[in-house]
């Protein structure tokens, strides 16, 4: 029987019908069985060829909310971090006050503190705070106290990088061909002011954990 409803999964996924893997699991009376075509299934989701969606399916699947929540994510400066990190947050039953005090509490940092940590934490959830600068040592401590990984933190808040061209340092590719020399003068003219300019104060714990880099 499961060997008939593995099959029936797969065309109806090629033919792109969505399948509903509960609802080929439910059909299976034993616990062993229905372990067996779950994992047969999972083994072969990650080898699947796109499904042949219509044009009216893939519509659909886009006004998902869930979809277009993740798709809206990819133009945004914190990737899925405004999604993710308030539910994991929630789900931990923790406000932004107590999630802050755990953080101080993980790396010594005394009470006056609290106040920055909850707004570099606020920064964090809304998408403000650039994820490339975020520490590994805090993506680590807030994948313990979210009972996630550090991975998942991480690739959340880098979410559609890839998607959307460079902004700094990438424009002069764009111009015309005739405007190279002037470009490079510009550029040299940032670098020359860059290395004169005065080297920018030491950065504290609290600046590490958030804007250090993630060797912070």
């Amino acid at each position: 029987m499961t060997d008939q409803l593995f099959s029936d999964f797969i065309d109806a996924w090629n033919t792109g019908r969505r399948p509903e893997l509960d609802d080929y699991l439910a059909q299976v009376a034993d616990p062993t069985a229905r372990r067996e075509l779950a994992g047969q299934i999972a083994d072969w989701i990650d080898i699947a060829p796109t499904p042949a969606y219509s044009e009216a399916v893939r519509a659909e699947i886009r006004a998902t909310p869930a979809v277009a929540r993740v798709l809206a994510a990819a133009g945004e400066p914190g990737g899925l971090w405004p999604e993710l990190l308030p539910e994991l947050r929630a789900r931990s039953s923790l406000s932004l006050t107590a999630l802050a005090t755990r953080v101080r509490e993980r790396f010594s940092l005394g009470e006056a503190e609290q106040k920055r940590t909850v707004d570099f934490l606020t920064q964090m959830e809304s998408g403000e705070l650039e994820p490339a600068g975020v520490s590994r040592r805090l993506l680590d401590a807030l994948g313990e106290l979210f009972d996630t990984s550090a991975e998942r933190l991480a690739d959340a808040g880098m979410f559609g990088r890839g998607l959307n061209p460079a902004v700094a340092g990438g424009a002069h590719l764009f111009r015309a061909d005739g405007d190279a020399g002037g470009a490079m003068a510009a550029d040299l003219s940032v670098l020359s002011e860059a290395a004169h300019a005065p080297a920018p104060p030491p950065l504290d714990e609290v600046e590490r954990l958030f804007l250090g880099g993630p060797a912070g």
